[in-house]
């Protein structure tokens, strides 16, 4: 098996990458890999371009080490070639929010297992705008820009914490933005005064695990969740540890394969694409059903 890694070294948990060297080491050792190439990203789309070339090399595997910008990049550098080269995600970020809704390893032992043990699953990419791909989320609203805030550097050393902390200071900020939506999802239109968006792959978002309950990466869906401007809060009763929020009258949660978003005022509306800044709306979201090969492991 020809392997090419893809590591951003600028990723949040450095541990991860120290790994990286025994990883490969043992996939050499016992025959698993036949040849390993590792290319280690500077600047801003070098993994897209290291992914797409990587599939003009005869590669049966590329490997992406980073956070969830890492991988959005190597994603949309395997698309675009159209190649079908099979992806493993070692997760190297601070939030990883696919990697963790997968339970993908990112410990040696178990990592190295999943790679001899050869199991792929067929999943769902997003495209946005028919520009640009996307692997768990695209977002606007609270806290879409509490990320591009966020200094890397205490990004790379606190991890949640730096996000958690920036929430705290533009909390009262960001809480009482709002826009005025045409959203189309499927055969369904509505107009609506929102505080939140969210259209996701998989399950976690923004390191809130199981969030989209409903989320399954290869059933051809996005999972949509809106926060209405109703309530600044949702109306929580019972136990915090078990009320489904989704009960809130200012939520509303549906699924579709395609949905088209954008404001009747043309007001500029900032949009994250898997935690990192992509541009303002429009936004035309469909589904690429089962478009990419992943590996994942047996359990």
């Amino acid at each position: 098996m020809k392997i090419h890694v893809i590591v951003n070294p600028g990723a949040g948990r450095r541990i991860i990458q120290r790994n990286l060297e025994g990883i490969i080491g043992k996939l050499m050792l016992d025959n698993t890999a036949s040849s390993v190439r590792v290319t280690r990203t500077k600047a801003r789309d070098d993994a897209m371009r290291a992914a797409f070339a990587a599939t003009r090399e005869d590669t049966d595997l590329i490997i992406g080490c980073g956070g969830d910008g890492t991988i959005n990049e190597i994603v949309n550098g395997i698309m675009r070639s159209g190649s079908g080269v099979p992806l493993a995600i070692l997760a190297a970020g601070t939030s990883n929010d696919f990697a963790t809704s997968l339970r993908l390893p990112d410990q040696p032992v178990q990592f190295c297992d999943m790679v001899r043990g050869g199991l792929y699953q067929d999943i769902d990419i997003g495209l946005v705008n028919d520009s640009v791909y996307f692997i768990n989320v695209a977002a606007f609203g609270i806290f879409t820009e509490i990320s591009h805030k966020t200094a890397r550097e205490a990004k790379n050393t606190f991890g949640r914490l730096a996000y958690y902390a920036q929430v705290i200071t533009t909390m009262p900020e960001q809480f009482f933005k709002n826009a005025i939506l045409n959203i189309t999802a499927d055969e369904e239109s509505f107009c609506g005064d929102f505080s939140l968006c969210l259209v996701t792959n998989s399950m976690s978002v923004g390191s809130m695990r199981r969030l989209m309950y409903k989320a399954d990466v290869s059933d051809g869906l996005f999972d949509m969740l809106l926060l209405e401007r109703k309530s600044v809060f949702p109306n929580l009763t019972g136990n915090p540890r078990t009320t489904d929020i989704f009960r809130s009258p200012a939520l509303q949660y549906l699924q579709a394969a395609e949905i088209t978003i954008s404001s009747p005022d043309n007001e500029k509306i900032e949009v994250d694409i898997d935690g990192e800044y992509y541009g303002s709306l429009p936004l035309h979201i469909k589904v690429c059903h089962k478009a990419l090969r992943l590996l994942v492991p047996a359990w």
